[in-house]
């Protein structure tokens, strides 16, 4: 039976024909298998490729590689951005970060990967490109990241993208972006599954990350390790219906994105 094939899949297999590296082999061979028609007439090819992929990922990698082992985490969570080639991961780095990533028309732009730093509202969120080669090395980043981030064009790309991970055994909370929605609605994406809320010292106006549900002996330890001991109240700022309004508070006080806060002490 014919498999009917798309001219994307006959390009993706000239690439690994000529393929001289793992990783290119790798990619080529994960563009064949997005890029092959869903028919039955194909379920042996499929599965040989999934075979001949599998077996690939298993050979050691040759001994010249780059330099580059992995990215030190720094703000106050670290976001994976990861997708097939030329889908929009590097330009929406460029959107939502302070990166200036190259981007170009061609495949493959992106080789190793791209660091940018998101900004919300104060919090600092590390953003990292993962090259669409998709390395055992660039993905064992986002087996320690705390969201992964998948940009894709269908659904078939998610599937596929979603076995990748499992494959390189990658289990992080991930969330499913199409490549048309706008980076402002991204980014609020990622801070609300983040699970995160911003609080601000009422002196210095210092944005400070905590969990969901945090209470004031939360932000308080956070601040200094004395503050909650000599703890006498706290006094919070708080926006309700247009206005903003104070309270006095205690240490089990649960916070709100966006409260505004100062600490009391003896």
């Amino acid at each position: 039976m014919p498999i009917n094939a798309s001219p994307e899949y006959y390009k993706a297999q000239s690439k690994f024909s000529v393929a001289k590296t793992k990783e290119e082999k790798i990619a080529a061979l994960e563009e064949m298998i997005r890029t092959l028609p869903k028919h039955k007439g194909v379920e042996n090819l499929l599965a040989s490729l999934r075979s001949k992929l599998a077996k690939l990922k298993k050979e050691p990698t040759a001994k010249k590689s780059r330099k580059q082992v992995g990215v030190k985490k720094e703000g106050e969570a670290q976001v994976c951005l990861i997708g097939f080639t030329n889908v929009g991961k590097s330009t929406l780095l460029k959107n939502i970060t302070d990166a200036r990533p190259e981007i170009a028309p061609y495949e493959y732009t992106t080789t190793v990967p791209s660091v940018g730093m998101m900004d919300y509202h104060g919090v600092k969120v590390q953003i990292v490109e993962i090259p669409a080669t998709f390395s055992s090395r660039d993905l064992a980043i986002a087996r320690t990241a705390n969201l992964v981030v998948l940009l894709i064009r269908n659904k078939e790309e998610t599937e596929t993208l979603q076995q990748i991970l499992n494959d390189h055994f990658v289990h992080t909370k991930t969330i499913i972006v199409h490549r048309l929605m706008p980076p402002s609605d991204v980014k609020q994406l990622i801070w609300n599954v983040l699970n995160l809320i911003a609080v601000y010292t009422q002196k210095t106006k210092t944005a400070l990350a905590l969990p969901v549900g945090a209470t004031v002996k939360d932000c308080a330890d956070r601040i200094h390790k004395d503050f909650a001991k000599n703890f006498r109240f706290a006094k919070i700022w708080r926006k309700e219906r247009g206005a903003t309004v104070m309270r006095q508070v205690g240490l089990n006080y649960v916070l709100h994105d966006g409260d505004m806060i100062e600490i009391y002490t003896s």
